[in-house]
């Protein structure tokens, strides 16, 4: 688990890995595309103007069904968290739906080909849905239920990641108690390891600068500087100095608690490695459905094959992960959203049989030729 890929010097700014392996899995899927295109005369430009408007609207797309999804758990009371998108938060078929959209109506606007460029997109889409299941494991979220220890393949994250933490809550793990930080209103949190990154100094000075603005704010007179400088000041006492003096209780600092997390025995219970799972299973299908487009007898077949065959793997990935709750007829999200693209697959099946084999739309792409002559200038 690298949450981090790497800080840049100077700046002390941090790559997370799973934003790079997404843009990788873009990157992929675009080049690929794009490859096909040439091999069959279509014109690759439209393959990396989808490549780009697929990656907006996929962002887009998960966050809004993300936030959708836990709405009344954790965005009703607080709104402004739905741009906290640092702290994590999107849903794969929310990306794969605004990015169907997005891309559906850039066609429509270019007079392209939907049935042509279904078949060219779904092998790299399913390859960029798997290299993207990558960043999952190195975050530690989309994670597998309890396996067997003797599983040659199971795995156990780090202490404070989200299958530890959440195994901690249902009391499948314990922790020592300096790892273990009371809030003000009685309720345990483990000690994350960004907290414990900070060192005690850094924690100080934050404090002492927010009795310092209080104090100046004071001084000043003007009610909206003190309100403001209050809030601050009550935030601080309420998180920074109940940390500070829970180190103290302890005897302890962030540096050795730091070193205390990497303790082997406080890792998490041996789960399934789903992430990994999710990312083979769309890799193979990308396989198939490439050898299935240059053998396919009728445009269009290739998309609902593909989609049609990964709601059935994600069915099968969702039985195993261990994240998602069930709140939708009694299963995940996921598991309904599969159903759902699995039902339309089969439609979309019997309504191509319908069509002629060829897309009206589907003309080869004849690039500008360098040997044309220009214009002769005129006076």
């Amino acid at each position: 688990m690298h949450p981090e890929l790497f800080r840049i010097p100077g700046i002390n700014l941090t790559v997370p890995s799973y934003g790079v392996i997404v843009m990788i899995s873009f990157l992929a899927a675009t080049w690929w595309t794009a490859r096909r295109c040439m091999r069959v005369k279509v014109d690759p430009d439209i393959a990396l103007n989808l490549g780009l408007i697929s990656l907006i609207a996929s962002m887009v797309g998960a966050r809004a069904f993300y936030v959708i999804h836990y709405w009344e758990s954790q965005f009703a009371h607080d709104p402004k968290q739905i741009l906290n998108l640092p702290a994590g938060g999107a849903e794969l078929y929310g990306g794969l739906i605004g990015a169907f959209i997005a891309c559906v109506l850039y066609l429509l606007i270019k007079r392209a080909s939907i049935r042509l460029w279904a078949d060219l997109i779904t092998p790299g889409l399913l390859l960029g849905m798997g290299i993207g299941r990558i960043g999952c494991f190195a975050v530690g979220c989309c994670w597998g239920g309890p396996c067997s220890p003797q599983l040659s393949w199971a795995v156990r994250f780090p202490f404070g990641s989200p299958p530890h933490q959440r195994q901690w809550e249902n009391r499948l793990v314990t922790a020592p108690d300096r790892l273990i930080f009371v809030e003000p209103g009685g309720r345990g949190a483990l000690l994350t390891r960004t907290v414990l990154k900070l060192p005690r100094k850094t924690l100080e000075d934050v404090v002492r600068q927010a009795n310092r603005n209080l104090e100046q704010a004071r001084r000043g007179g003007n009610p909206d500087a003190i309100a403001t400088a209050e809030q601050t000041h009550r935030i601080t006492q309420q998180n920074i100095s109940v940390l500070l003096d829970h180190f103290d209780a302890h005897n302890t600092s962030p540096e050795e608690l730091l070193t205390l997390t990497q303790d082997a025995n406080l890792r998490s219970q041996p789960i399934h490695p789903s992430q990994i799972y999710g990312a083979i299973g769309p890799t193979l299908l990308a396989l198939l459905t490439s050898t299935y487009f240059y053998r396919r007898k009728r445009h269009g077949t290739v998309m609902p094959l593909g989609l049609g065959l990964y709601a059935i793997q994600r069915l099968i990935e969702e039985a195993i992960r261990a994240d998602n709750p069930h709140d939708t007829f009694g299963l995940t999200i996921s598991q309904s959203v599969s159903i759902g693209i699995l039902l339309m697959a089969i439609a979309a099946y019997f309504i191509l049989r319908r069509l002629p084999l060829r897309s009206p739309r589907a003309v080869a792409f004849v690039p500008p030729s360098k040997d044309v002559p220009k214009p002769a200038a005129t006076a």
